[in-house]
């Protein structure tokens, strides 16, 4: 990790977390909670959208790249608002793509990805269709990105059947689902800074 933090000039390593409204929500909830850094020694960016689907990522990524150093950890949590619309293979195969072509372009930055949580409702797709669409896409990205020397966040804490962790829309958390959630990147940060 020495090397990528002289790379970018930074005292500590820089960290972008960019995704969908779970993390625009999370970065919210962080900062009342456990502050924007989530606590850890990193400085940490995060890039939020709300409805952001997969093929948004790389282009909002050089946007924001403009000017900047490249973060020496992109953690990236995106493709549930993907699911039911897009087959899981073609969504599986757009996100290997995009993940290797930042690999080699940032062959120095360290890439993670954040599993796709389950929701209690997912439009008008039947529940049981969309868990084992998801659960594929998870397994798939998870063999792919450790391949590339990357680290997976998993949410196991995260479950359908605990309306508690979900606000009324059935998708997006609650404050205690956030908190499981982040503490989720926490965890993972910790130990990769360790």
């Amino acid at each position: 990790m020495a090397s990528r933090m002289q790379s970018s000039g930074q005292a500590h390593p820089t960290v972008l977390i960019v995704g969908d409204s779970y993390i625009r929500r999370g970065e919210e909830r962080a900062r009342t909670t456990l502050g924007r850094n989530l606590g850890t020694c990193a400085q940490i960016e995060w890039l939020g959208l709300g409805g952001m689907r997969w093929h948004s990522i790389v282009p909002r990524l050089m946007n924001w790249l403009r000017g900047r150093f490249p973060p020496d950890v992109l953690l990236i949590h995106c493709g549930g608002n993907d699911l039911g619309k897009l087959r899981s293979v073609a969504l599986a195969a757009a996100m290997k793509r995009d993940l290797q072509y930042l690999q080699q372009r940032f062959p120095k930055m360290l890439i993670g990805y954040s599993a796709i949580t389950q929701r209690r409702c997912w439009g008008p797709v039947r529940l049981k269709k969309i868990e084992r669409s998801r659960k594929w896409v998870n397994s798939e990205m998870a063999t792919f990105v450790l391949g590339l020397n990357g680290f997976i966040v998993r949410h196991d804490g995260i479950r359908h059947y605990m309306p508690e962790l979900f606000l009324r829309d059935d998708v997006h958390m609650s404050a205690r689902g956030n908190d499981i959630f982040l503490n989720s990147f926490v965890d993972c940060l910790r130990a990769l800074f360790a």
